[in-house]
């Protein structure tokens, strides 16, 4: 029996089996996903989404994955797919290799392999790079170019690293070594040469250090230079000099170092996006391989896209100088689909400025240590210079509280606002949060959400009042003491999302209960979105005196306990039908009732 692989391949669905039943998915995805055993499952964050509180589960006696959270879910192979961004074949294939099986692939047509249509053009751009390469090991320019890279903190395995080279200061060498080799249309269409009025061709780069620029796969496509001699500088070159757009070459979607990142990022979910070659080297330098940088031009939609595709984290590590700060500001509204994080490189440096005034050491602490949200980054970057002018003030906090409104956790907002309340003479937290609650409202009410409670009048600060406290019954107190356990411990919030038999007889802990199942947590957000029935339960909930630890047998007892006081509720409903049938004349009724009535209390004994 054959399956499908894609491409016209076929697979023995014995072999599939085989290699599902000789790999445990917990092994693989342990592997990349931190996972902890809860119950008979295992739990832990999910990789195809952000999140906080594990949603992520993964079934070992069933081989299958589930994420309550975003929804996917799958057996071995489809996690590879997804996590990879990789064919059913290709995982197919690396499991295969993982329990050492010599997987043969049956072909129904053999068909002839096609070379990829721009091969000609990856091929003089790689000849080109060894071509660069060879000037700067082997020539006398090449020494003193070596000694420039040498005094900026390379080294030679770097060098050989980013593969980085030399152009000669001649007009035509490149031309004269590869023009044998390839076609005149291939060389026209390189990107490496220009064509002069006069007819005659001339290299496109002339004496500077040669970064090569590769896709995703790792094939060269094109070429940055950079001026290191003391004349260019002195003549005003421009710094850095790029590959004219070709076939093969869009610096608006193309991102530096991202083939030798690209591993990286798969398994850190993160990338730091940085602004230079040089940042990207200093990164390197430090230990630091999850870094890209834009080839030359600002953040555009098609480098997000690109980077999707690898990742939903982007730390922005742009230069501290005024332009690097404005270059965040831009790049964080075509960002906004990704997790974003800050770093904000101190007396306005670049990654490599930094490394040489401090430490490598020192730059790695930086880059992990000391992130901040975009929220915080706002609120840096917009506060104004002269913040003793009232007008300014004004003008900032409204400003400024849009932005804080649209953060989801209520005490992140609380932070923000301290910080924009502390910075300015004029306004204390009140006035702050005041500002912010009246942005909180125009974006519940644009969502049309009509469950939000009016907010208090634009004079008065939120408050959130407590419920008053009230006798519960027994099976509430139960019911409350179990639904505060799901809220401590998430491996006991698992095991209860698998069961289909349970519910909360109160609606409103039933209502709390699946909003806690699908989002794994109640944040204060949700909370000011509910009705007041909700979030009186909700701190009903909160009252309860447990302790810290759950004791043995703590869930089956309370769970019993619930059981039992349903029972009863029953029971004690079912004699007031008889009482009433009878008082009625209904004999028929009383008599049905109290058959059910005795039938059930023997069930209860």
């Amino acid at each position: 029996m054959l399956c499908l692989g894609g491409d016209g391949l076929a697979l023995d669905k014995s072999v599939i089996a085989e290699i599902k039943n000789n790999v445990n998915i917990v092994d693989v995805i342990g592997e990349v996903v931190k996972l902890t055993k809860s119950g008979r499952n295992y739990l832990g964050l999910c990789p195809f989404h952000q999140e906080k509180t594990p949603s992520f589960n993964v079934i070992e006696d069933k081989q299958f994955f589930h994420c309550f959270g975003c929804g996917k879910s799958g057996d071995v192979f489809k996690f590879l797919e997804e996590y990879r961004n990789i064919t059913f074949l290709e995982s197919v294939k690396i499991l295969s290799e993982r329990i050492g099986m010599d997987l043969a692939i049956e072909t129904p047509s053999q068909p002839q392999i096609r070379q990829n249509p721009h091969q000609k053009l990856f091929d003089i751009n790689q000849d080109a790079s060894k071509f660069y390469q060879a000037v700067l090991k082997t020539t006398k320019v090449g020494e003193q170019a070596r000694q420039y890279l040498y005094q900026r903190g390379l080294d030679d395995q770097m060098i050989d690293y980013f593969k980085i080279g030399l152009a000669p200061d001649e007009s035509n060498y490149l031309y004269q070594s590869l023009s044998p080799r390839y076609d005149e249309d291939t060389i026209l269409n390189s990107g490496l040469f220009n064509l002069s009025e006069a007819g005659s061709i001339f290299d496109s780069f002339r004496n500077r250090i040669i970064f090569p620029l590769t896709d995703e796969n790792g094939h060269v496509i094109g070429f940055s230079g950079r001026i290191w001699t003391q004349a260019d500088q002195e003549r005003k070159e421009a710094k850095y000099k790029n590959t004219r757009a070709t076939t093969i070459f869009n610096k608006s979607y193309e991102l530096y170092h991202l083939d030798k990142a690209k591993p990286v990022m798969t398994k850190s979910h993160e990338v730091y996006l940085m602004e230079g070659f040089m940042d990207v080297i200093a990164a390197y330098r430090a230990g630091i391989e999850n870094a890209v940088a834009s080839m030359g031009t600002a953040l555009t939609a098609e480098h997000v896209k690109h980077l999707k595709k690898f990742t939903k984290k982007v730390i922005l590590t742009y230069d501290g100088d005024n332009a690097g700060q404005n270059a965040i500001a831009k790049s964080l509204d075509i960002l906004q689909d990704l997790t974003v994080e800050i770093v904000r490189i101190p007396n306005q440096m670049d990654p490599d400025e930094f490394i040489k005034a401090n430490s490598a050491e020192e730059l790695v602490k930086l880059l992990t240590q000391s992130r901040i949200s975009s929220t915080e980054f706002w609120i840096q970057y917009l506060k104004p210079e002269n913040v003793d002018n009232l007008q300014t003030e004004i003008a900032y906090v409204e400003r400024i509280s849009k932005i804080i409104a649209g953060v989801t956790s209520i005490t992140a907002q609380n932070t923000y606002i301290n910080m924009v309340a502390e910075s300015l003479p004029d306004f204390d937290y009140l006035q702050v949060e005041q500002s912010v609650n009246n942005e909180r409202l125009k974006l519940r009410a644009s969502a049309g959400n009509q469950q939000v409670d009016e907010l208090r009048q634009s004079s008065a600060p939120l408050l959130t009042e407590l419920p008053a406290s009230k006798t519960l019954t027994a099976i509430q107190r139960a019911e409350n003491q179990l639904f505060y356990r799901l809220l401590q411990y998430d491996y006991l919030l698992n095991e209860f999302r698998i069961r289909d038999d349970f519910a909360f007889e109160s609606p409103q802990l039933e209502s709390l209960y699946q909003i806690l199942c699908q989002k794994g947590e109640i944040a204060d957000l949700d909370l000011a979105q509910m009705a007041d029935d909700l979030r009186q339960a909700y701190y009903s909930v909160q009252e309860e005196d447990l302790p810290k630890e759950l004791a043995e047998g703590e869930i089956a007892g309370l769970e019993s306990r619930i059981e039992k006081h349903r029972q009863e509720q029953v029971l004690r409903k079912r004699s007031k039908i008889i009482r009433d049938s009878s008082n009625h004349g209904d004999d028929n009724r009383a008599m049905m009732e109290l058959q059910a009535l005795i039938a059930q209390k023997r069930n209860m004994e």
